[in-house]
């Protein structure tokens, strides 16, 4: 089949992520992918491996003077290439697939992807767009969905969590272990936090957990790794130094590999206060046998089996945070046993050959 995919973003984020492997998982099938959205972007460079055809469209900066425009370059696309699906992503593509169906392609298929933090805007247009216009939906969770359910009536629609290609962290665990690169103390249970310096990951909610942490052990070791975002290190930095904290947080930067900084920690936390739609890291963390401190969050308690593959905390619980952490350090073997079962979780629901069999199943179901 030919398949137009619309997206979007600055950013290489969980959406972009996610729209990767359901590009890569069509071309697997043998399916054409036909591609819109700005052509410099993090994942159209991405996807240009597969050498689709990309229509280079800033989706984000219409207007009434461009979006005549773009309408007809997207029908174009449409029409010259015999598109038999059509996949928005991002709101703005949507809005352009749902006009060119209302108006000029009637049968025209729409799968639509809904990767959003947030629920979508409530107006008469958006509820046409969702409740007749597009054929199926595609949620990467239920938390997701209950977005969606609180303002239009989805029927057709399947939950199909991101994937995670396995092979990539089965082959490093086999690798002899490298040590500790990161200078952290070998006599300290090692937990990391690895994400983007940003309020949404909660990055000074971690010196609150640390703090409790600190009142009943000093066997706990936390080293945070991220890109800077709308928080500085130094402002991290700052605050370990206000609370005393020197001695149990180390801050670094983004890692070029993720895995050399799993494969050393004994327990991944994470402390995000919003987002998690996808929770790659989690995944990341289970895949090398790591047991997991989270938040109930958005789809990480359907990623994370609490009590089996880690601990889910409450969203501002720090103290029970810390006793789950606590609880993971003083016993070896329970840290064991959750390794275990992430691991086998993560190969058992979010392979990539579970991830291509359902988006089979999906499309046969709309074209």
């Amino acid at each position: 089949m030919n398949i137009l995919v619309l997206y979007q973003s600055p950013w290489w984020n969980a959406a972009a992520y996610y729209t990767f492997n359901v590009v890569n998982a069509l071309k697997q099938m043998g399916h054409n992918i036909f591609f819109v959205g700005k052509h410099d972007t993090p994942l159209a460079k991405e996807i240009s491996i597969f050498e689709p055809n990309i229509t280079n469209i800033d989706l984000f900066t219409y207007s009434p003077i461009t979006l005549p425009k773009y309408y007809k370059q997207i029908k174009k696309v449409i029409l010259e290439n015999q598109i038999n699906v059509v996949i928005p992503v991002s709101a703005p593509g949507h809005i352009f697939i749902g006009l060119i169906k209302k108006y000029s392609i009637k049968s025209l298929p729409i799968l639509k992807i809904c990767l959003d933090n947030v629920p979508p805007v409530n107006n008469f247009f958006n509820r046409q767009l969702h409740n007749k216009l597009t054929d199926y939906f595609l949620f990467p969770g239920n938390a997701t969905k209950m977005r969606y359910d609180q303002i239009f009536r989805i029927e057709k629609f399947k939950i199909l969590h991101a994937p995670l290609d396995l092979e990539v962290f089965t082959k490093f665990s086999d690798k002899e272990n490298k040590g500790d690169t990161f200078g952290t103390p070998e006599d300290k249970i090692l937990v990391s936090f690895i994400g983007r310096f940003s309020p949404e990951k909660g990055i000074f909610f971690l010196l609150d957990i640390v703090k409790e942490v600190k009142q009943k052990t000093d066997k706990l070791f936390f080293l945070f790794s991220g890109q800077e975002g709308q928080i500085k290190h130094t402002d991290v930095i700052k605050k370990v130094e206000e609370n005393g904290l020197q001695n149990f947080v180390k801050i670094i930067d983004k890692v070029d590999d993720v895995r050399d900084l799993i494969s050393i920690s004994d327990i991944g936390l994470l402390s995000s206060r919003y987002s998690e739609f996808i929770c790659r890291i989690a995944m990341e963390f289970m895949a090398l046998k790591i047991p997991v401190v989270v938040p109930e969050l958005n789809v990480i308690p359907e990623v994370v089996e609490d009590g089996k593959t880690g601990f889910i905390y409450k969203l501002d619980d720090a103290k029970k945070a810390a006793q789950y952490l606590i609880e993971l350090a003083e016993n070896k073997e329970l840290r064991r046993l959750f390794g275990e079962n992430g691991f086998e979780r993560i190969n058992r629901l979010y392979s990539l050959e579970k991830f291509e069999k359902e988006l089979v199943e999906i499309l046969a179901q709309i074209v």
